[in-house]
């Protein structure tokens, strides 16, 4: 597929005036804040986190590593219609893509870049609903032209914290029930992905956008661990799929 970046907003009927309404909110909101391969030269950002990391890791001090990631919820403006609560993994895609252009991400950036995935989707694939790690990796090459993007599978919790002190961001699939966080609507959803953007000791940092407070949010790495699966193709059946994530190379 070509990348495609300029899909008519007008092809979702019931966010077709998005554009106007998130111009006209953006002072407010403002205010709060081994399947598929990639290469593309790293951004700034990567490079100055991953030397930072490297650094550590040498002087056998890598105890802590945070990534500095931009955040946004899946629902920027706090609007969560069916679009909405099914862009976790659009709404990770985007903070991995501003992360390695290192540009600035705004509630109305985000809403936009959002709506227009969630279109290229709805005319170029099956839909915009659930996703496996390959599928979402596949989209981020096809529509945001991300080389270095890599699945892997059936790895260990160490595993998470050796990719992250090399500064590289993780996408993970999550059975969100599993991950205990109080700010998701109970019971929280089926079937979830977040941004892991770190770690202090057995804390693991993420940008999870399921929740409005998810920027810098903090699991347990055993309770983040045990609850990666990715998509089975069923939300109900989430805790039979595979462990996976995606890593940026």
């Amino acid at each position: 597929m070509h990348i495609r970046r300029d899909v008519a907003l007008s092809r979702l009927s019931p966010a077709e005036n998005i554009s106007s309404k998130t111009a006209n909110n953006s002072e407010i909101v403002s205010e709060e804040i081994k399947n598929n391969n990639v290469i593309t030269e790293p951004s700034s950002a990567s490079s100055d986190a991953k030397a930072l990391a490297d650094k550590k890791a040498t002087a056998g001090e890598a105890t802590k590593i945070l990534i500095d990631v931009p955040f946004t919820s899946q629902a920027p403006f706090g609007k969560w219609d069916a679009y909405h609560e099914e862009a976790c993994e659009e709404a990770s895609l985007v903070m991995l893509d501003y992360f390695l252009q290192n540009k600035k991400l705004t509630p109305v950036v985000a809403e936009k870049e959002i709506q227009a995935l969630i279109a290229y989707e709805i005319k170029f694939a099956k839909g915009y609903e659930d996703s496996t790690v390959a599928q979402t990796a596949t989209l981020g090459e096809n529509y945001y032209g991300l080389k270095n993007l890599r699945v892997v599978y059936d790895f260990t919790a160490e595993d998470l914290k050796k990719y992250l002190s090399q500064g590289k961001p993780i996408i993970v699939p999550a059975a969100g029930r599993r991950l205990g966080n109080p700010n998701f609507t109970a019971p929280g959803p089926l079937y979830h992905n977040l941004v892991l953007i770190g770690y202090d000791g057995d804390t693991i940092i993420t940008n999870d956008p399921g929740t409005r407070k998810g920027q810098g949010y903090r699991y347990n790495i055993k309770t983040l661990y045990g609850a990666i699966y990715d998509f089975p193709g069923d939300a109900k059946k989430i805790e039979t799929g595979r462990k996976a994530m995606i890593v940026v190379e």
